[in-house]
């Protein structure tokens, strides 16, 4: 068949009656005809593909794309192709069908085909993007054809007529298929599992389907299972093979997501000489180093992703590569060396190209409660048009980092925001100490449906704030169990004081000891059956942050007091960085008593450490440490920075390894507590945000 010097659109469709005229009517105007392969749909997708005066081909589906979609190449009767599908639509919209074609033909010879960005939106309101480039713009040649049974592609065919085939273009297609209830509703990830494993079992060896298999297991978080595909595909696979840059980069993140950080960075490093261009995978390299605490490194790799921007749309690569999330990232890293005005910059600047980075206005409201710089985030928001989600994330952060008159005094900009959290008022009024004003804000939503058991648990802790004052008819269920612990430990208290006076009067009685179960004091040793059953860190994980976030600061502490060793800690350790902040106002004879909780450095501490991996002791030590140089004592400080060193070390040093790194954690807390380092001038803010990166 003779074909006509035009363009001719190619679908394939099943139950597209949602997207597909949205799609249609962005493209029609463009193309010279359109040609829909129907593998069976039950709904109106023919009646509108029919409206467009498209050609329509009935197909049984049996599970192999590429078969649908070359019946759809068969059918086209014009010199170019374009593939879309329904939920993709087309963004050039100025450019006219005889413009599109124009261009095309006067393009090389030589070219065969063109790579077009593909920008999906994640999500539940495409709130992030990846874009990837693929060939879906060619000659339309019978030996041009897709393969794969799933990820099909046509690129490899156009390669084996004439290498380098293909070329690029700024033409952008929009994908809305991989927002978050497209995939519930369509089943995408089990679908796509069954049919790479059938594909598989055909050709067990074959590198594309390894590879979407291991893409998968990816996407779903399972990181072992996809790093023992990517490691013999990293091996084998040439780079022109057209996604051996996302295995690059798929591999360093699984490494890291699985804690193996150094051959995380070795990854990168080995391919960054390669993929210069490539923004992802040096902003990679950036977090590594900064999970390394090597801050001056990691701008290094920020400078190379910023220079390599504008070449993001040839690669799979996430929006703000190389712009906004290296900016944000910037910012972090400034953090780390106590740069604050620099950070502050960076943060300010990624939000010029991004209002909606919901990081960067966490990190700037984060920086000014540490810094006592709360100012800087009103600064960056002005002349900035806020969208809905990032109003909302700051007054949750706002809120836990317990800054209440930053949150009162922008209520005006905030009131679509604190419509959508209508709790905040009475949260905020309650760490003013405006109790009755909290109260009368918070009651009213004691019965509601969505707000009422944060509510009334908002209220059992105010009336932990104001003992004998009920601000809650009923104890909420999540608060319970901690009422029942913190009974247990007024009992066990008055217990202990009963029999130190009945010790005056009667010697003897303090050697038969008290009846009830005695707790044991901070620091010692758990021995069987000394404690109150433990109770899980999740059961009271709400009723501590509730407490805390009233300001029921004596209550809050009282509850991590009656926990196991160690569940205090656990505790602690659960609560979000802005939480962590939020602990910077309570008074100081609570974070004398969290102090008082960790013990001192080694003995008992000693014998919990050789009992449990060495992750858990060390954010023990490191919280310890950073308490301590909160409350001035250097010297501690210093011993827990230590004993935290010589616990990291020890797994290398049974191996007779050197230790390779320190966490960023324990590296700053070292730095913080050598000699001479409280003259710096931002000594006591670089204290504050230790609480925040624990």
């Amino acid at each position: 068949m003779r074909v006509k010097n035009g363009i001719s659109l190619c679908m394939i469709v099943k139950d597209e009656g949602k997207c597909l005229d949205r799609c249609l009517r962005s493209i029609s105007d463009k193309v010279d005809e359109i040609v829909v392969v129907d593998t069976g749909s039950t709904d109106d997708s023919q009646a509108i593909a029919r409206r467009y005066r498209a050609e329509i081909i009935d197909m049984e589906w049996n599970g192999d794309f590429s078969e649908a979609r070359n019946l759809s190449l068969a059918a086209a009767s014009y010199s170019w192709i374009l593939v879309l599908d329904a939920d993709e639509v087309w963004t050039q919209m100025e450019c006219t069908k005889t413009e599109l074609l124009e261009w095309l033909e006067a393009g090389s010879q030589e070219v065969w085909g063109y790579w077009i960005k593909v920008t999906s939106l994640l999500g539940t309101m495409g709130e992030e993007r990846v874009t990837d480039e693929v060939c879906r713009l060619f000659r339309n040649d019978p030996r041009i054809a897709f393969r794969g049974r799933i990820h099909e592609e046509a690129a490899s065919s156009i390669q084996a007529i004439i290498p380098g085939g293909i070329g690029h273009s700024d033409i952008e297609v929009v994908h809305y298929g991989y927002l978050d209830d497209v995939i519930a509703a369509k089943g995408k990830n089990e679908r796509n599992m069954q049919l790479i494993r059938l594909a598989l079992q055909q050709t067990p060896d074959r590198e594309e389907m390894l590879y979407a298999l291991a893409a998968e297991w990816f996407q779903q978080a399972r990181y072992e299972e996809a790093i023992r595909l990517f490691l013999p595909l990293l091996a084998q696979l040439l780079p022109e093979c057209g996604y051996h840059s996302d295995v690059v980069l798929k591999t360093a993140y699984a490494w890291r997501e699985l804690g193996h950080y150094g051959r995380a960075l070795a990854v990168v490093e080995t391919w960054a000489p390669l993929y210069g261009d490539f923004p992802d995978l040096l902003e990679l390299g950036a977090v590594l180093e900064l999970d390394h605490a090597r801050a001056d490194n990691a701008l290094g790799w920020l400078k190379q992703a910023k220079s390599a921007a504008s070449a993001a749309g040839r690669y799979t690569s996430v929006s703000g590569a190389g712009t906004y999330r290296a900016l944000t990232l910037e910012g972090m890293a400034y953090e780390q060396t106590g740069r604050w005005n620099e950070a502050e910059a960076a943060y300010t600047a990624a939000l010029g190209l991004q209002p909606g980075n919901v990081a960067a206005w966490q990190r700037l409201l984060l920086l000014g409660a540490a810094t006592g710089r709360p100012q800087a985030i009103a600064r960056a928001a002005e002349g900035v048009c806020l969208p809905p989600a990032a109003w909302q994330a700051l007054v949750a952060t706002a809120l836990a980092a317990h800054r209440p008159v930053w949150l009162l005094r922008h209520a005006a900009a905030l009131a679509p925001a604190l419509q959508a959290q209508p709790l905040a008022r009475g949260l905020a009024l309650a760490q003013l100490g405006e109790d009755a004003g909290a109260c009368a804000a918070l009651r009213p939503w004691a019965a509601h449906a969505q707000h009422g058991p944060e509510a009334a648990l908002a209220l059992w802790a105010l009336g932990h704030k104001r003992p004998g004052r009920a601000m809650c008819a009923a104890v909420p269920e999540a608060a319970q169990a901690a009422d029942a612990l913190l009974q247990r430990a007024r009992l066990a208290a008055g217990q202990r004081a009963g029999t130190a006076r009945a010790a005056v009067r009667d010697p003897a009685a303090s050697a038969r000891g008290p009846e009830l179960p005695q707790l044991q004091p901070p620091g010692a040793t758990p021995r069987m059956g000394s404690q109150p059953a433990a109770l899980g860190t999740p059961a009271l994980l709400a009723p501590a942050q509730a407490l805390a976030a009233v300001g029921a600061w004596p209550a809050w502490l009282r509850l991590l007091q009656a926990q196991p060793p160690g569940g205090a800690l656990a505790l602690l350790a659960a609560l979000p960085p802005a939480a962590r902040c939020g602990l910077l106002r309570a008074p100081a004879h609570v974070r004398e008593g969290l102090l008082a909780l960790c013990g001192p450095p080694g003995s008992a501490q000693q014998l919990l450490a050789d009992e449990v991996p060495a992750l858990a002791p060390v954010a023990h030590a490191l919280l310890a440490g950073t308490l301590a140089q909160l409350a001035g004592r250097q010297s501690l400080a210093r011993d827990w920075a230590e004993y935290a060193a010589q616990i990291t070390a020890r797994p290398a040093a049974a191996q007779g390894r050197p230790v390779k790194f320190l966490p960023p954690g324990l590296q700053t807390l070292l730095r913080l507590t050598a000699p001479g380092a409280a003259q710096a001038p931002t000594y006591r803010q670089q204290c504050n945000l230790l609480l925040v990166y624990l």
